[in-house]
C-alpha cells in the first residue's frame, strides 16, 4: 500500500517512476478508447497500429510550417494501387464475375480519377454494363418520340362486315349484265325496223349491240369501282326488271299481244329494275351470296306461278303472266330480306337452283306419257308435281350443300367429307350426302359391253 501511493504521488508531480527490475512495460491505450475495454476477437481487424507520435516540440507551434505528407495523398501511389485494382477487376471480368469486377472498378476510379488507370477503369465499367444490360447514363435519349396509339388488348376485334367477293368485279358478271341490257334494248329498237317482221330486226340489232356492250362495259364500269357484289345487284335489277316488265306487257292486253310490245314492255322494266338495283348498290349491303340467294328465289316463283297456273283450266295466259309476276316478285322481297341473315354464297345457290329445276322438270317427262288432249286432268297432274318438285328440289339442294364452303378457320372439314367419286348426288365415307356437279364419264365396262359415255347421277363410298 505504501509503495501504490509512492507510485500515484511521483505521477501527482510529474516526476517519473522507474520500474522494478523484470518487470514488464505496459502498452498504453489508444487515445479515445475506454479504458481497460476489451478488443473484441471476431470483430474486423483494425487499422495496423501507428507508429508513436514524437514528442511535441517545447514552445508554441509554427503555423506556417509545411504538414507532413501522407501515404494517402501521395498521388504515385494511389495510381498504384488503382492499377492494381484495376487489373483484379479485368481479371473478374474475364471469369465474367460481372459485379465484383464492377466494384472494383469502380473503386479504382475513386482511388486516382486520372491517369491510365482511370481511363482503363471507365472502359471496363462501360463493357460490364453492356453485358449486364445497363444503359449507358452518359448516351442521349433519342430525339424521336413513338406517338403510336397504344390499342386496348382487352378490347374484341370488331367482325368484318366486309361483303364476300373481289374488291373489283370482273369482268365476267359485267359483261354479262351489260350485254343482256344493252341487247335487250337494241333488240327493242330493231323490232320497229320492219312492221311485218319485227323478230328480223330485232334478232341481229339484239345480238350484235350486245356482244359490243358486253365486250366494252366493264370498262366504263370499272370507273365506278364497284365490286362484285354492287354489280350483280344492279344486273339482277336489269334482268328482273326485264321479266316482270315484259310479263306485264302481255297482262295488259288480253287479245293479241305482239313480240314487239313485249321488247318494250320489257326494256321499260330492265330499266326501272337497274335503277333500283343502283340504288341498293350504293348502299353495299349485299354480298354476292345474297343476291345469288334473290335470284334463285326469284326464278323459282317466276317458274312456280307458271306451273301453279297449269291447275288452273281453261288455260288463260293472262293467268299464268300474273302468277308469275306475282311469284317473281315475292321470290325477290324474300331473297332481299333473309340474303343478310345467311351465308349462302354463289356456288352453293347454283347447286340449289340446279336442284330444283330438276325437281321441276322432271314431272314434265311424265306429261308426255300422260298427254291426252281430251282432258285437262294430265296438265293439272303435271302442274302440281312440278309445283311440289320446284319447292322439293329446293329443300334438298339447300341440305345437301347444308356444309358447302363452311369457314375452314371455325369448322375445318375432314378429308372424309370429299371423297364421294363424281356424281350429281354423292356420299362420302364419313357418312355425309352432298350435292355435286354434273359430269359425263366413259360408261364402266362392268355395266355395259358396249362402249359410251354416262352421266353419274348418284355415287357413293363408303
Amino acid at each position: 500500500m505504501m509503495r501504490k501511493g509512492l507510485i500515484l504521488a511521483c505521477l501527482a508531480t510529474g516526476s517519473v517512476a522507474h520500474a522494478q527490475p523484470g518487470a514488464t512495460p505496459k502498452t498504453p491505450a489508444p487515445k479515445g478508447s475506454p479504458k481497460g475495454a476489451p478488443q473484441d476477437p471476431y470483430g474486423p481487424p483494425g487499422p495496423a497500429p501507428a507508429p508513436a507520435p514524437a514528442p511535441a516540440p517545447a514552445g508554441p507551434l509554427d503555423p506556417y510550417a509545411t504538414p507532413p505528407v501522407r501515404a494517402t495523398d501521395d498521388p504515385v501511389l494511389a495510381e498504384q494501387v488503382a492499377g492494381a485494382l484495376v487489373q483484379r477487376a479485368q481479371e473478374l471480368f474475364d471469369a465474367k464475375v460481372y459485379i465484383d469486377a464492377k466494384q472494383l472498378a469502380v473503386e479504382a476510379l475513386v482511388k486516382s480519377p486520372k491517369g491510365p488507370a482511370a481511363d482503363q477503369a471507365r472502359f471496363l465499367i462501360k463493357a460490364i454494363n453492356q453485358q449486364l444490360g445497363i444503359v449507358d447514363e452518359d448516351k442521349k435519349p433519342d430525339d424521336k418520340v413513338d406517338l403510336t396509339p397504344i390499342e386496348d388488348p382487352t378490347k374484341k376485334d370488331k367482325p368484318d362486315t366486309t361483303p364476300e367477293g373481289p374488291p373489283r368485279a370482273s369482268r365476267l358478271s359485267s359483261g354479262i349484265h351489260s350485254g343482256l341490257y344493252v341487247g335487250l334494248l337494241g333488240a327493242t329498237v330493231g323490232s320497229f325496223f320492219d312492221d311485218g317482221n319485227p323478230a328480223g330486226g330485232a334478232v341481229p340489232v339484239g345480238i350484235g349491240v350486245g356482244a359490243f356492250a358486253g365486250f366494252y362495259m366493264p370498262t366504263l364500269l370499272d370507273k365506278l369501282k364497284w365490286n362484285e357484289a354492287q354489280v350483280r345487284t344492279m344486273g339482277s335489277g336489269t334482268v328482273w326488271g326485264g321479266v316482270i316488265g315484259g310479263l306485264f306487257a302481255d297482262i295488259g292486253k288480253t287479245e293479241g299481244t305482239t313480240g314487239r310490245e313485249v321488247l318494250v314492255g320489257a326494256s321499260i322494266g330492265a330499266t326501272l329494275g337497274g335503277a333500283g338495283g343502283a340504288l341498293l348498290a350504293r348502299d353495299n349491303r349485299y354480298s354476292p351470296g345474297d343476291i345469288a340467294l334473290v335470284d334463285t328465289f326469284a326464278g323459282i316463283g317466276a317458274v312456280g306461278g307458271l306451273t301453279i297456273g297449269m291447275l288452273m283450266q281453261p288455260v288463260e295466259g293472262e293467268a299464268y303472266s300474273l302468277n308469275a309476276v306475282l311469284g317473281a316478285t315475292g321470290g325477290i322481297i324474300t331473297g332481299l330480306i333473309a340474303g343478310p341473315q345467311t351465308n349462302t354464297t354463289p356456288r352453293r345457290m347454283a347447286r340449289v337452283a340446279g336442284m330444283a329445276a330438276l325437281g321441276g322438270g322432271v314431272p314434265f317427262l311424265l306429261y308426255a306419257g300422260i298427254h291426252d288432249r281430251t282432258s285437262t286432268a294430265d296438265e293439272r297432274v303435271t302442274g302440281a308435281l312440278s309445283s311440289i318438285g320446284l319447292v322439293g328440289g329446293a329443300w334438298l339442294g339447300f341440305y345437301l350443300t347444308r356444309n358447302m364452303d363452311v369457314d375452314k378457320d371455325i369448322s375445318p372439314k375432314r378429308p372424309q367429307d370429299n371423297d364421294a367419286p363424281p356424281s350429281i348426288v354423292g356420299r362420302s365415307s364419313s357418312g355425309k350426302w352432298g350435292l355435286g356437279a354434273l359430269t359425263v364419264q366413259p360408261l364402266s365396262p362392268q355395266l355395259s359391253p358396249q362402249h359410251g359415255m354416262a352421266i353419274p347421277v348418284v355415287g357413293g363410298a363408303w
